[in-house]
């Protein structure tokens, strides 16, 4: 993930009211994404020709969608990156209205035409910008109590699989509606996205369904972890925490290891040589 390309991905969870079955679930990855082929480790892609579109031309240059089973991953290759907090919440509200169109137009329409059984789908979604820790956002004083660390949560995580070799810090930023985050390692990436499925959008979705389905409404997208957010940065934090520890002991083991190899490799030399 580290490079100088800033990205945005909408992680979106459809919530189908009733299990598929694999012949529906097939209909729908085919028709969601057309001739997908060859998948990458199960999902399917598709380009989307967003960057052609007059109000995101200057702002994204390549967009995709991919599908597995009941997510759907919307990312995009940023052309120009907010300098600040205000312009990339203009930016992912303007995303989030395009995803939310389509999915309203096309994802659920789909799905309805793919299983006479779902009824009600619903999709939750949740964005994380990723921008290079050179860019002007990152930029801020230093000063007590008023910068960029204090507007919410922020924090540094680490990131033990990140370059150089022995890990860095990624910066993150986390609110209701967006983290933020610099230059991830695959690693950080994929433990970053599994947590947000697993202790965010699950979760809200169980949370929100109850509602409503209590009481009915038209809106079938929607956006942000707000009546999980401090269960979820809590989470969020002791996982990465723990997955860090995890990571440093073992590479310590590792070392230690090798050094001892080395040790008895050396100490097997000066024998034989004697």
């Amino acid at each position: 993930m580290c490079g100088s390309t800033n990205h945005a991905y909408f992680l979106c969870l459809i919530d189908w009211g009733k299990i598929l079955t694999d012949e529906e679930l097939a209909r729908c990855t085919e028709k969601i994404i057309p001739d997908a082929d060859p998948k990458v480790d199960g999902w399917a892609i598709r380009p989307l020709d967003w960057p052609k579109l007059p109000e995101l031309a200057d702002k994204i240059s390549k967009a995709e969608l991919g599908f597995y089973h009941s997510r759907l991953i919307f990312k995009f290759d940023l052309q120009s990156t907010p300098k600040d907090l205000h312009g990339i919440r203009k930016f992912r509200e303007e995303l989030e209205s395009k995803i939310e169109n389509f999915c309203v137009k096309e994802i659920i329409p789909i799905i309805k035409s793919c299983s006479q059984r779902v009824k009600r789908p619903f999709i939750f979604m949740y964005p994380i910008f990723e921008l290079n820790r050179l860019e002007p956002f990152w930029k801020f004083k230093k000063q007590k109590p008023y910068s960029l660390p204090t507007t919410c949560f922020f924090t540094e995580l680490n990131d033990p699989k990140g370059l150089p070799s022995f890990g860095r810090k990624v910066k993150m930023r986390i609110s209701g509606a967006k983290i933020i985050a610099s230059d991830m390692s695959n690693w950080f990436f994929e433990s970053l996205v599994s947590i947000i499925f697993h202790e965010g959008l699950y979760r809200q979705t169980r949370d929100k369904k109850r509602k409503l389905l209590a009481a009915p409404t038209k809106c079938k997208v929607y956006k942000g972890l707000e009546n999980r957010l401090e269960d979820f940065a809590d989470k969020l934090m002791a996982t990465f925490h723990e997955y860090s520890s995890e990571h440093i002991r073992h590479r310590i083991a590792m070392i230690a290891l090798l050094a001892s190899i080395a040790g008895i490799t050396i100490a097997l030399a000066n024998l034989l040589v004697s």
